[in-house]
C-alpha cells in the first residue's frame, strides 16, 4: 500500500516564504496528503493565530526554533491569560520571532502541545485520516506528549492544577481511564480560580506549585529545553532562523 504520507511538489517552498508578503511565491512548495482523504498544506497557514470551527477555538504559536504550538478547545479564561482579546481576536501572529516566542511560551502554560509539523498534527487529530492506511505505513507512533489530552489553569492562590488524561489516538491499545467526555463544560470557565476548581473537583487536577516542579505528559516545562522535534524535524516557519 502507498504510504500514508505523500509528499506533492506544488507552488513556493519554506525557504522562499516572505512571511510579510505571503502572497510573493515563486518556487514550489510541499502539499501533503494525509491518508486517502486528508489534504493539507502544511506551508500556507503559518501566520494564523487561531481557528474557529463550530463551537471550538483552537489558538497556534509558532516558535521561531520551529514547529507549531497548539491550544484546543481554548475557554475565556485562556484568551484572559494569553492577553488576547475576546471580542476581536487577532487573526494573525506577532511580526517578529521574539514576540511569538514569549506568546508561545504562555500557551505552552496552558497545556498546549507542540507538534513537529503542520503534518503531523494535521494528521495524528483530523478525524478524517484512514487509521487503516496509517497502520500500514512507517509513521512514527504517537508520542506520549502527542498523545495526552491536558489541561492547566493558574488561580490566584498560587501555583498551577493540571489535569492529564490518555486519549484513543492512533497506535493507543485499550486504555481504562479516557479524556471524560465533558471536559468542554471548561469552556464555561471565565477566570483561572473557576477552571481550577474544575479541574480538581471533574478532572482530577493536580497542584502543583511551579513550572520547574511539573512532572507529567505535558510540554509545560520543556522551553528551555526542548531543541528538536518528538520524532521528526521541525518545520520552520520563520525565515532565517
Amino acid at each position: 500500500m502507498d504510504k500514508v504520507i505523500a509528499y506533492i511538489r506544488g507552488a513556493p517552498s519554506q525557504n522562499t516564504f516572505d512571511c510579510e508578503n505571503p502572497s510573493a511565491r515563486t518556487a514550489p512548495r510541499d502539499v501533503y496528503l494525509c491518508g486517502p482523504n486528508v489534504v493539507y498544506d502544511g506551508r500556507k497557514d503559518v501566520m494564523k493565530r487561531l481557528e474557529l470551527i463550530n463551537s471550538a477555538i483552537t489558538i497556534y504559536g509558532w516558535p521561531s526554533r520551529g514547529g507549531i504550538i497548539v491550544l484546543e478547545a481554548a475557554s475565556p479564561a485562556d484568551f484572559d491569560f494569553l492577553h488576547l482579546n475576546r471580542i476581536n481576536p487577532p487573526t494573525q501572529r506577532y511580526k517578529t520571532p521574539e514576540e511569538e516566542d514569549i506568546f508561545c511560551q504562555k500557551l505552552l502554560l496552558l497545556g498546549a502541545k507542540w507538534w513537529d509539523t503542520v503534518r503531523r498534527c494535521v494528521l495524528l487529530t483530523s478525524e478524517e485520516t484512514d487509521i487503516l492506511a496509517l497502520d500500514d505505513s512507517d509513521e512514527p507512533l504517537p508520542t506520549l506528549r502527542e498523545r495526552y489530552w491536558v489541561s492547566v489553569a493558574w488561580p490566584s492562590t498560587g501555583g498551577m492544577v493540571v489535569s492529564e488524561w490518555d486519549t484513543n489516538m492512533y497506535g493507543v491499545g485499550i486504555v481504562d481511564e479516557l479524556v471524560p467526555t465533558d471536559v468542554s463544560r471548561l469552556l464555561l470557565c471565565t477566570n483561572m480560580d473557576e477552571k481550577a476548581e474544575v479541574l480538581k473537583s471533574r478532572f482530577q487536577g493536580k497542584h502543583w506549585g511551579t513550572v520547574a516542579e511539573y512532572q507529567g505528559n505535558a510540554f509545560i516545562n520543556c522551553w528551555s529545553s526542548k531543541e528538536t522535534g518528538e520524532v521528526e524535524q521541525f518545520q520552520m516557519a520563520w525565515p532565517n532562523t
